[in-house]
């Protein structure tokens, strides 16, 4: 029998999982658990998944086994959630014997409660997968640096290839006065950057309009003082010239943003149901660049949605090619149970998918070595994040590409801002030396 309270938890997926699994760890903490950093080291482990792609949901069955070899040596109770659990449910239970409990992405107030249910009968639980209760427990935070923090849950757009409106409901706004709370509370606890985390950050208030918008919430955040701020997601639906106006004017909003392209093909994306179309994205592009200087854009992209052609997957590398992201998150189609595209048969072929992958990575490094040599002799100030383990630093510059800073730099710290001179550029990361003396950050967790 389970006697201990050491508790793993590992997690799978966008920032909001993450996010998830710091209110996860702060809830078992209040109710006696002690977290640890090695499964062998737990008497309760937990998966945090994603259901977004299915390479992400194979890797928490892979995991599933390593459990399975740890429960042959001794007991530990295993249990299954977020997105993965709110979706899956019983079919976990029913198709992993190793499972003893199945949690949803909604209802985080009940773990202990099913941990312990778990724990005395023996026999699997589940959780009602329904909204719960607010629990007010203390976040156990996984970066000393930058504090995620939701400003809306769920999404009501209906994407013909998403999950997430099933697996986190609609779209809800959290309430302004919490947001600026945690803010406080964040920056009172000497976090330098904080993260507005939602799946459609733009379209905050829309729900409740008494809330306000998000550009009131944006100066609201920016006012209480973080010396940075960042949010993601954005959807080119609903970006509008006043949030990149809010960017251009506010001084510790960072110019980076981070809004999902999909397809550069205007039939894919009708598909899709994105609401736009390719035009309507580079004209975003242009007006974000002209109107914040600087700005860093991301983008996610999928290839091998069901239907795409050849001169579909032409257009998407068109929009690469115009559009010159820092960075992109590109997949592999995979359909989603539930989801419209779901019903559509999936037709291109896997090798040709895997094709078209390596293609856009293979451009998309070329430009971002391009974009980062531009910055070589520039000085940019730095965000410490951590120590590498050669003895080097790395962090963010304000518009979030990584810079590694070099080895002499001995007296940085997490939390440290620093002023860096650029000497190496590389696709992934730019490399410099420090200046001057780092300012370190007050009150540092």
């Amino acid at each position: 029998m389970i006697t201990g309270k050491r508790l793993y938890i590992e997690t799978w997926g966008c920032q909001m999982n993450r996010h998830q699994s710091e209110e996860i760890a702060g809830i078992l903490q209040q109710a006696g658990y002690e977290l640890v950093g090695l499964l062998t080291d737990a008497d309760v482990v937990l998966f945090n998944g994603c259901m977004v792609r299915q390479k992400a949901e194979e890797k928490v069955y892979g995991r599933i086994g390593a459990v399975v070899e740890e429960k042959r040596q001794r007991e530990i109770l295993l249990g299954v959630g977020g997105c993965l659990g709110q979706i899956r449910g019983r079919g976990l239970l029913d198709r992993f014997p190793a499972v003893d409990l199945v949690f949803g992405s909604r209802d985080h107030g009940r773990l202990p409660e099913l941990i312990e249910r778990a724990l005395e009968g023996r026999a699997p639980a589940m959780s009602a997968l329904e909204e719960g209760p607010a629990v007010q427990a203390p976040l156990v935070r996984s970066s000393s640096v930058t504090a995620m923090i939701t400003i809306t849950e769920g999404c009501s757009n209906f994407c013909s290839y998403c999950i997430v409106p099933f697996a986190r409901g609609p779209m809800r706004s959290r309430g302004p006065d919490a947001v600026r709370r945690e803010v406080r509370e964040a920056v009172s606890n000497g976090y330098r950057e904080v993260l507005l985390l939602g799946q459609n950050v733009n379209s905050y208030g829309l729900d409740r309009p008494e809330f306000g918008d998000f550009v009131t919430l944006l100066s609201d955040v920016a006012a209480v003082g973080p010396d940075r701020i960042r949010f993601t997601s954005s959807h080119p639906r609903d970006l509008t010239a006043d949030v990149l106006e809010a960017m251009a004017g506010i001084t510790n909003v960072s110019p980076h943003l981070h809004v999902a392209c999909q397809s550069g093909s205007d039939r894919i994306l009708r598909a899709m149901n994105r609401g736009y179309t390719q035009a309507d994205f580079l004209s975003i592009v242009r007006e974000a660049r002209s109107i914040v200087p600087g700005i860093n854009l991301t983008t996610d992209l999928i290839v091998g949605y069901p239907g795409e052609t050849g001169a579909d997957f032409a257009e998407s590398l068109e929009v690469v090619e115009r559009a010159r992201f820092g960075s992109i998150f590109v997949a592999k189609y995979s359909p989603r149970p539930g989801t419209k595209s779901a019903e559509i048969d999936d037709d291109v072929p896997e090798m040709e998918k895997r094709r078209r992958l390596h293609a856009v990575l293979d451009r998309q490094r070329e430009i971002a070595l391009e974009e980062n040599e531009g910055f070589i002799g520039r000085e940019v100030e730095v965000l410490i994040e951590a120590e590498t383990r050669d003895g080097a630093w790395y962090g963010r510059a304000s518009d979030h590409r990584t810079v590694l800073v070099g080895s002499a730099a001995k007296r940085l710290a997490p939390g440290d801002l620093a002023a860096v001179r650029i000497e190496t550029a590389s696709a992934a990361s730019l490399g410099g030396v420090l200046l001057v003396p780092a300012v370190s950050a007050k009150g540092r967790p």
